[in-house]
């Protein structure tokens, strides 16, 4: 049985997925919905018609009912999962973990919830409409659910972070070099925890070069408007 329930328990596994639920779950805990399957065996978040879906030994039939019964948006699972309840992901994602355990010697400069959308505001990236992103953004900075990273003009990125483990929001270079530098200061700004992020199969060689490995595929799927 699925339930809606008000207990997320702390991350305690690389995944992407539960990474999510966990730092919404944080953020947002009477502004979004979360449900429960029996023994936790799956943590199912949504806002805005977006769902995430942790697999923890799932009943797959059961979940696939309940996915078509609430009519996501859009669904973000691991590969397997979507297949199962016949979400073949719209935009394929590889998720890539690394420990954070680098010192970082570059600062990075202060910069406003518009200068890091500007910043952020590339080809390959889908940010939501500015006014939406700084809101959200400044709750979770505001709140230490958040850091960034930033030289303006050169590169930026932004991550989230709940307990010992982070996750890549968004990294951007505007010159060459500029996506190790933020890599390396976004690593610096989480000393320590397990940093994961989910890339396009395209860029998964940077990611490599900085120290990541594959851990599993995943996805987004995308309603049809």
């Amino acid at each position: 049985m699925i339930s809606l329930t008000n207990n997320i328990p702390s991350v305690n596994a690389v995944s992407a997925e539960w990474i999510k639920v966990r730092c919404t779950f944080e953020c947002y805990p009477d502004n979004a919905l979360f449900w429960v399957q029996d023994n936790e065996k799956a943590f199912i978040s949504m806002t805005d018609g977006n769902m995430v879906i942790y697999n923890n030994g799932a009943d797959l039939q059961e979940l696939k009912g309940f996915v078509d019964m609430i009519n996501p948006c859009c669904v973000f699972s691991d590969l397997k999962t979507l297949n199962a309840i016949e979400r073949c992901p719209t935009e394929p994602s590889l998720v890539m973990a690394r420990l954070a355990d680098i010192d970082d010697e570059h600062l990075s400069d202060t910069a406003s919830s518009r200068v890091l959308y500007d910043m952020l505001d590339v080809e390959g990236l889908s940010l939501p409409q500015y006014e939406y992103f700084a809101v959200d953004i400044c709750r979770r900075l505001n709140h230490g659910l958040a850091q960034y990273f930033v030289k303006q003009g050169v590169c930026a990125a932004i991550s989230l972070h709940t307990g010992d483990y982070c996750i890549m929001n968004g990294i951007a270079s505007h010159q060459k070099g500029g996506g190790t530098i933020a890599m390396n200061g976004i690593l610096g700004k989480n000393k320590g925890r397990n940093f994961v992020a989910c890339c396009r199969p395209c860029v998964k060689e940077f990611y490599e070069k900085n120290g990541f490995s594959l851990q599993y595929e995943a996805g987004y799927w995308v309603k049809n408007k």
